[in-house]
């Protein structure tokens, strides 16, 4: 059996084992399997053995003599001839050190380098080892890095020189460093260098042009890096590295060919170079093919660590460590001063030299000694950010501002510089080192006359005005909300000092297309509360129009991979084709695709929880190598075709939050891209400020005597939101107390629902408010001890913030539950949201609802509406009729979940789908019940309630494309080309109808999500049994994040009593008394088996479940018992019955037998008296004949 098809082998084949024992990297082989196979212990061989049998096979006679003196004269050789020399004339102790220092420099670090320098002094005195001349090559390498506008640094003209020795022995080189330090650098300027030395006819055959392959090892899968058999067709398919060993191979040219896997190197891949980087430089596929390289071929690895990497790996490699501490950060500013030198005059460009000299190292040493970064980030980083933003503020609008007169020009410089200096430095700090920075800043530049610093006031508050050239606060261009009815609540964005400044320094920052990473303090140890991905959005959508954006949102879970991140990417942009060879990638001589923004726009791909993907085995995160090789190299590889995609116009901004609670450390190589802004928690003020614009707005309409709540509304809703955050902390038992902004919006996001011809009076609006806050807070709590305390929190806020004085009972007492549908069969634009406080008539109204229901539904749905049941129809109903509301339902199985959704969904007048799982049911047939969603939803504009379970979900990436739906409403690559055509087309005529032009393809595409988004509500059904929905909610953060949570507890007493009653009302059972005692029965038997299950986890910490469906079981295993001992009582009585009968028939029969027996007797006798005288006659005849 081979990879699961039999194959018959014939008697000829044999398998063969080779191995190392205890060798890194590689597992032992199983005893079962070692009992296969027979061991052989292989050692020195014996060489005059060897000698002995070849010249005996050669017809020597005197073979062993022979032999024995033949490996003698080796050995003897060996230990007593001198050794031929090189250089004979060199001291023998330079030599020495030389050879030790080349072998070793290398791979030190900056102060290791020192310390290996004094060793081999003190090892050595007296000896001076003279400067080795590199003459022409060196020169080279500096022609080189200045003709390619970079620095001529003699440390990184070094570690060229280092790469180039290393080569020299070695066929497999490591360039290993922490990232920023050039290693990218070092092994292109001496490919160019060698290409240029080539052109001088030096003589030396290792000055040859390169050409380079390079790929990402981590950013594809194990199959896609070396090939794999199609499990369908059976065919081989070559992966990219087998790929480029070949074209590299085939090539016969003498040039260089250098295989550059840049990317993290562990066990899993690099294992299967082991034979490639030794001597035997042979590649070996999984088809059994095997690659030989030739001489011209090296293997480069640039890698940011070997932490993972095994020693034989290590050992096989020759390494150069580049060194970030030796390069330092002021080559890139002065590379990039030269890059704008033709915009700025001298005197302009040596302030600003002064300015960076004078500050900025001091400024990076302040951060990170003495502060807390959000992430931790490389100096190179800050620095390219400083540099971005004052290109962008300094040469905007044609870099008009610079022809001010030179002293004017100073100051504005210098207050330019100190803003960028501090969101470019400080922008990763955490909000509670703010102030120490901000002094540490006014420190420095105390002494500068040209900064003009406010006194008052902190320097996050101010921004420079170009216009008025001063410091201004940020409030003075804070834009003034205006409510609008016509907006959708999820659209409403209102403006604040964070919006209006960080939305300032990303448009700055995609001016000069940099990327931007927003992240940020979580509070209080809770995952969710990102204020950076609903401002990061916000702004995304505020400039789009007026900086000629488009938008494309990725959402990151742990499921996502790096084949569907490219999928994702590659269908947002229009591809070009262009006949252009790339110079890294010349061995794909072929037409290349080279994808870019649609029209003259730049695509900004804005990737949500960017840590979120699980770490590989070794640490890995494909989907973040797959980015870090667009964000390094401008493209990825198809990956069907494996030819090279360079990607055009496009620029990343990310959000995340710190690392913790499921999400992952980013790899530095990939955050140095980024201009990290670390967003602070909004204060209360600002939350305020938020909701009271959109409150004021809402209730302008309303009696005064609530219009004057909204002040109160919105006070109480922070305080609840932010002891919740704080006292009620998720657990394992409790992983879904994730309190977030989207909560708070949420509690507003209901009051509007109200209507003024409703709510008058004050205590109206209050119990609308403490309703809004149960369902998003209180709803989702699991035991009676977070319960009361909520209720507490409420009784607080009622007095405190309402003037309103109730106690516990209030809440306790009579549930409070506003709804529109108490009037049946009204209209949708006809019902009013109001406060339903009549339990009786709810009932009723729903019962109608239900026999409705089933009445146009095959399939009845049975249900008792006690109060637990009321209450989560009312609160399904009022999750799936607000814009984009989407529901988590959690509880065990049988507490109702499905059949109170679907319920809820034909009281909203909304159709319920659910997918249908047969055999064969996969991801493709998932994606098809989709797409049928999306149409029903997008195009046929209906409204749809998809409910979905967790006992449906085949596969995990089943919950992937959920959280997408969640989240951003796009569910990647769901319609085929021709598909989407179809559906974009007819979506056209109603796009058109809000002002969105036909031929705007993109936009109507965004009309038709948000369609789908609007009238598409996901429901979600999950049991909290087991580890599942814990780790659920960690992998797909969306599940929590973007749904309302109700909570199914067990049922009550009372709803156990209501259930058993309405069972035995239909059956007879003599006496209404009766009746009550079998329901209380069946009450208590389901409520003390749940105490024995408890007292059985205690004791033996072994779960047994009591559920609803249990206890129907119960009832239903009576009904049934009773009915059948009914039966059997009925079937004996007849049986009884029956004999009783055939006994009374029999004795009748007998009595009539009796009487003509009777009536006979007298015939009986005559008829005796005739036989006996025929007898006597018969005897006398008898006699008479005889005679």
């Amino acid at each position: 059996m081979f990879e699961g098809r039999e194959i018959k082998l014939i008697m000829t084949c044999a398998a063969f084992i080779t191995m190392n024992p205890g060798y890194a990297g590689r597992t032992e082989l199983p005893d079962n399997l070692k009992a296969l196979f027979r061991p052989f212990a292989m050692m020195v061989p014996n060489y005059a053995l060897i000698a002995e049998v070849i010249l005996y096979s050669e017809g020597f006679e005197s073979s062993k003599i022979l032999a024995r003196k033949m490996t003698q004269m080796y050995k003897l050789c060996s230990e007593q001839l001198s050794l031929k020399r090189e250089n004979p004339d060199l001291s023998e102790d330079v030599v020495l050190i030389r050879a030790l220092r080349d072998s070793n420099l290398p791979k030190f670090l900056t102060d290791d380098a020192l310390l290996f320098s004094g060793i081999i002094s003190d090892l050595f005195p007296g000896v001076q080892i003279p400067e080795h001349d590199y003459g022409i090559l060196q020169s080279t390498i500096v022609d080189v890095m200045v003709g390619q506008n970079l620095q001529p640094e003699m440390c990184m003209v070094k570690k060229v020189i280092q790469l180039y020795e290393t080569m020299l022995v070695r066929h497999g080189v490591m360039l290993v460093g922490p990232t920023g330090g050039g290693k990218t650098t070092v092994y292109q300027v001496l490919a160019e260098t060698l290409g240029n030395l080539e052109k001088l006819n030096t003589g030396n055959s290792f000055y040859k042009p390169v050409k380079t392959y390079v790929l990402n090892p981590k950013s594809i899968t194990m199959g896609e890096l070396y090939g794999e058999v199609n499990n369908i067709t059976l065919e081989w398919k070559d992966g990219l590295m087998a790929l480029s060993v070949r074209a590299a191979v085939n090539d016969t040219s003498e040039d260089h060919k250098w295989i550059i896997s840049d990317g993290p190197v562990d066990a899993l891949w690099i294992e299967n170079m082991n034979t490639v980087l030794d001597d035997n430089k042979m590649l070996c596929l999984a088809n059994s093919e095997r690659i030989k390289l030739t001489p011209q071929i090296h293997m480069l690895f640039e890698v940011q660590d070997l932490r993972v990497a095994s020693p034989a790996t290590v050992s096989r490699c020759g390494m150069v460590f580049v060194d970030p501490e030796e390069l330092k950060w002021m080559p890139y500013v002065k590379t990039w001063m030269s890059k704008i030198s033709k915009r700025l005059n001298e005197e302009t460009q040596e302030y600003l030299l002064n300015l960076f000299n004078r500050y900025v190292d001091e400024g990076l040493q302040f951060i990170n000694k003495k502060c807390s970064q959000a992430i931790p980030q490389v100096d190179i980083s800050k620095v390219t950010t400083l540099c971005c933003l004052l290109e962008s503020l300094l040469l905007a609008k044609d870099g008009s501002i610079l022809s001010m007169e030179q002293m004017k020009l100073n100051t504005l410089l210098c207050q330019t510089f100190v803003f960028c200096y501090l969101w470019s430095l400080g922008g990763n700090l955490t909000e509670n080192y703010w102030d120490s920075f901000d002094t540490f800043i006014r420190t420095q530049f105390d002494d500068n006359p040209d900064a003009r610093l406010p006194s008052s006031g902190d320097l996050w508050s101010i921004h420079v005005d170009f216009d008025t050239k001063r410091l201004d606060p940020w409030e003075r261009i804070i834009p003034t909300f205006k409510y609008s009815k016509e907006v959708p609540f999820f659209e409403m964005l209102v403006p604040t000092t964070d919006t209006v400044r960080y939305g300032y320094l990303m448009e700055k920052l995609l001016a000069v297309k940099h990327s931007v990473l927003f992240t940020g303090t979580t509070g209080v140890g809770k995952v969710g509360n990102r204020p950076q991905s609903v401002i990061a959005k916000g702004l995304l959508n505020r400039i789009q129009e007026s900086a000629g954006y488009v938008p494309v949102y990725l959402n990151f879970s742990a499921q996502t991979s790096s084949a569907r991140t490219q999928e994702i990417i590659e269908s947002k942009l229009e591809r070009k084709r262009k006949n252009i060879l790339v110079t890294n990638f010349d061995f794909f001589k072929t037409l290349f695709l080279f994808p870019g923004a649609p029209g003259n726009k730049r695509v900004v791909i804005f990737v949500d929880d960017l840590n979120m993907p699980r770490l590989d085995r070794y640490g890995s995160q494909p989907p973040i190598e797959l980015l870090r090789q667009y964000q390094d190299f401008g493209g990825f590889y198809d990956r069907n075709k494996l030819f090279w995609k360079e990607i055009q116009d496009v620029t990343i901004v990310s959000a995340c939050a710190p690392p913790g609670g499921g999400r992952n450390p980013v790899t530095p190589r990939f955050i140095r891209h980024f201009s990290m802004m670390c967003l602070p928690m909004p204060s209360e003020h600002s939350l305020k400020q938020i909701f009271q614009a959109i409150l004021n707005g809402f209730l302008s309409d309303f009696p005064p005597a609530v219009k004057q709540t909204s002040s109160n509304i919105v006070e109480a809703a922070v305080e609840i939101y932010n002891r919740m955050s704080i006292d009620l902390l998720p657990t394992p038992a409790k992983s879904h107390y994730v309190f977030n902004l989207r909560d708070l919006s949420k509690c507003v996001q209901g009051i509007l629902q109200c209507d003024p011809g409703t709510i008058r009076e004050e205590i109206q609006i209050f119990r609308l408010f403490c309703h809004e806050c149960q369902r998003v807070f209180h709803d989702r709590l699991i035991n009676n001890e977070d319960k009361h305390y909520f209720h507490v929190i409420l009784t607080e806020m009622a007095n405190k913030h309402f003037g309103i004085a109730i106690d516990l009972e209030y809440f306790l007492s009579r549930p409070i539950i506003f709804g529109d549908f108490i009037k049946f069969g009204a209209d949708k634009s006809d019902r009013i949201y109001d406060d339903l406080t009549d339990m009786e008539k709810i009932g009723n109204v729903l019962q109608d609802y239900l026999d409705d229901y089933n009445l146009t539904n095959p399939k009845e749905v049975k249900l008792v509406f006690f109060q637990d049941a009321i209450e989560h129809v009312s609160r399904i109903a009022r999750m799936i009729r607000q814009e984009r509301g989407n529901a988590l339902l959690v509880g065990v199985g049988g507490t109702g979940k499905q059949s109170l959704t679907r319920l809820a969904a034909h009281i909203c007048g909304y159709k319920c789908l659910q997918i249908e799982l047969s055999r064969g049911y996969n991801y493709e047939s998932f994606h098809e019940d989709l797409r049928k969603l999306y149409k029903m939803a997008g195009v046929e504009d209906k409204n749809m309630v998809f409910l979905f379970t967790d006992t449906q979900i085949v596969v995990e990436e089943f919950l992937e494309d959920i959280n997408n739906i969640l989240n951003s409403g796009e569910v990647p690559n769901l319609f085929e080309k021709d598909e989407l055509e179809q559906v974009l087309a007819a979506t056209r005529p109603k796009a058109k109808e809000v002002g969105i032009s036909e031929g705007n393809r993109d936009e109507v595409f965004q009309y038709f999500i948000s369609r789908v988004r609007q009238k598409l509500h996901v429901v979600l059904c999950m049991s909290p049994v087991g580890e599942a929905f814990r780790s659920r909610c960690r992998m797909f953060p969306s599940l929590v994040n973007c749904c309302t949570i109700d909570w199914f507890v067990q049922w009550p007493k009372e709803a156990l009593l209501s259930v058993s009653k309405t069972f035995f009302s239909a059956v007879d059972t003599g006496s209404e008394d009766l009746k009550e005692k079998l329901s209380l029965m069946c009450v208590n038997v389901h409520l003390s088996v749940s105490q024995m299950a408890d007292r059985y986890y205690s004791e033996l910490r072994r779960r047994y479940y009591t559920t609803p469906t249990s206890y129907l079981e119960l009832i239903n295993l009576y009904l049934t018992m009773l009915t059948e001992k009914r039966k059997q009582l009925v079937s004996a009585r007849d049986r009884v019955k029956n004999g009783l009968t055939k006994l009374l028939e029999t004795n009748i029969l007998v009595d009539k037998m009796k009487l003509d027996l009777s009536a006979l007797e007298p015939v009986l006798l005559q008829k005796s008296q005739d036989v006996e005288a025929l007898m006597e006659k018969l005897v006398v005849d008898q006699e008479n004949a005889d005679q």
